[in-house]
């Protein structure tokens, strides 16, 4: 799937809020809202894409409404690390070149 320039913007600011969640910068609260809240604004038409966003995205809002900002990199880390591979895999698809 070919994105365009607002797209790809949006998925770069996913994987810098993950960073900024990593280092203390952005409470995890924030970063689950800002990376629905990005998705939502990339209006991303591709279902597969989406379903495979929501599948990862899920635990991380499951950790957010049991545990808050009590959330540490560490506890996420799985979910992070997934998270970040497939939107670096989007990022490296062929059609973004």
């Amino acid at each position: 799937m070919p994105f365009n320039e607002h797209q790809l913007r949006l998925l770069i600011e996913m994987i810098e809020a993950i960073g900024f969640f990593r280092k203390g910068q952005l409470q995890f609260s924030d970063l689950v809202r800002g990376l629905e809240g990005a998705l939502d604004a990339g209006e991303f038409k591709n279902e597969e894409i989406t379903r495979q966003w929501y599948d990862l995205w899920t635990p991380l809002e499951t950790l957010c409404a049991t545990k808050g900002n009590s959330v540490n990199p560490t506890d996420a880390a799985k979910y992070l690390f997934d998270m970040e591979s497939f939107l670096g895999t989007l990022m490296s698809h062929p059609s973004v070149q």
